[in-house]
């Protein structure tokens, strides 16, 4: 029950600062898990920080993931995880974006990132946060700081 009250004043405090005129382009999803609150959190720090972010929502496909990151031309894809299995699907996701020149750069966050350092590594991600707030310092990272 906590973890849906802090979801929801989340919701309402990452909804109420629209964010600055940025030229990247950002996603985030939750791959294969429908637990939103670190999206959510991660949504929220990058809204405090002025980031305009497409929100692709939860319990997303690989496939689904890649085809919509690569419609909408996004630069950096962020992909949050629970549960270890959705976590390996991360590879999938990789392969399916691999043959695309302008493929998005894939940064994962998540309790099976946290508990297994490398795991980020041997899925294929570009990059790995641990908090929510990794995610400014990803971003920049991963566009070379053209924000």
């Amino acid at each position: 029950m906590a973890g849906r009250i802090c979801e929801d004043i989340l919701g309402r405090w990452s909804s109420s600062a629209p964010p600055r005129d940025c030229p990247l382009r950002i996603a985030i999803a939750v791959l294969h898990d429908y637990h939103m609150l670190g999206k959510r959190m991660v949504l929220s720090v990058l809204h405090a920080a002025g980031y305009p972010v497409l929100d692709y929502g939860g319990g997303v496909a690989p496939e689904v993931a890649a085809r919509r990151a690569l419609d909408d031309g996004v630069e950096v894809l962020l992909v949050s995880t629970l549960m270890l299995p959705s976590a390996l699907r991360v590879r999938e996701l990789m392969d399916l974006l691999a043959p695309h020149s302008q493929r998005p750069r894939v940064a994962v966050g998540g309790a099976p990132f946290r508990l297994d350092a490398a795991l980020w590594t041997r899925v294929g991600a570009d990059a790995m946060g641990r908090t929510a707030s990794d995610a400014i310092a990803i971003v920049r990272h991963l566009t070379g700081s053209r924000t």
